[in-house]
């Protein structure tokens, strides 16, 4: 499912959500990255 609805704009991220401040910190660096790439295509 996750491969299939997957799209360069909208990607999913698996987070491993057996420690709760782990998991915050990886949802964070997720949202950076796709904020970052955001805004180096619309540089382009």
């Amino acid at each position: 499912m996750l491969l299939r609805t997957t799209t360069d704009d909208a990607r999913w991220h698996v987070i491993p959500a057996n420690d709760k401040r782990y998991a915050r910190v990886a949802v964070l660096k997720a949202i950076n990255k796709g904020l970052a790439r955001a805004l180096r295509a619309a540089e382009d």
